[in-house]
């Protein structure tokens, strides 16, 4: 069987697989745009959320879902590096997210997570790990994020430690501000800063625009995200 079928199989069971879940009803974020974000989904629930990046050179895709087990920890299957010729590498990411809570008031947080990448194209199981502390403002609802987080070849092009650090803004209800940033020369170095927004259902929208920090990163260009809970 070719690797284009082999691909087709994977959409379609992951599909599946989130349709079963999904008569459960969800609250999470698996990431802000990609620095991973300090919510954990809730025992017995599930996110799902779907990612494009574009420019005018390509379009990257990936699909998140997490669902809660419980104890502040919820396992995550990733799929990405999905997209046009140029940058395709496709990679399933088994893992887990997890919090230890420091701080009620101001909800501060020490989060880590990792993931178990598994290259659909034969170029091997890389991995990655992540830690950073969060906590909000009690009045303007302010959180800021910081951390660190170490990457392999096998997803990112080479091997990294890099710093990341996030700033979320809730506007209201509906509308909020977010900026992130991942330090270092590798495919998720970039500064991306963006918004979102809540429609009525349950679904949430994130767009925002990446700017790298160096060249050899890779282009910028838009990044559309959409989620929803069920």
């Amino acid at each position: 069987m070719g690797r284009k079928n082999n691909i087709q199989i994977i959409f379609i069971t992951i599909f599946f697989l989130l349709m079963f879940f999904s008569i459960n009803e969800a609250y999470a974020q698996q990431t802000l745009f990609n620095v991973p974000s300090a919510d954990v989904t809730e025992k017995g629930m599930i996110f799902v959320q779907q990612e494009g990046q574009f420019s005018d050179k390509f379009g990257l895709f990936t699909s998140y879902g997490a669902y809660g087990i419980g104890k502040n920890t919820e396992i995550d299957l990733t799929l990405f590096g999905v997209g046009t010729k140029k940058v395709r590498n496709e990679v399933l990411g088994f893992g887990f997210k997890t919090f230890i809570p420091l701080h009620e008031k101001s909800e501060t947080k020490l989060t880590f997570g990792t993931l178990l990448p598994v290259s659909l194209r034969g170029n091997g199981i890389g991995g990655y790990a992540y830690s950073h502390l969060s906590a909000r403002l009690p009045k303007l609802k302010t959180r800021f994020t910081a951390g660190g987080f170490v990457g392999t070849t096998t997803v990112f092009g080479r091997d990294f430690i890099s710093f990341i650090g996030a700033v979320e803004q809730p506007i209201n209800k509906k509308f909020g501000l977010q900026v992130e940033w991942y330090s270092g020369k590798h495919s998720n170095g970039f500064l991306i800063p963006g918004f979102y927004y809540n429609f009525p259902q349950n679904a949430t929208l994130w767009v925002g625009y990446q700017i790298h920090n160096n060249k050899v990163n890779g282009d910028n260009g838009f990044v559309i995200e959409l989620s929803k809970i069920f």
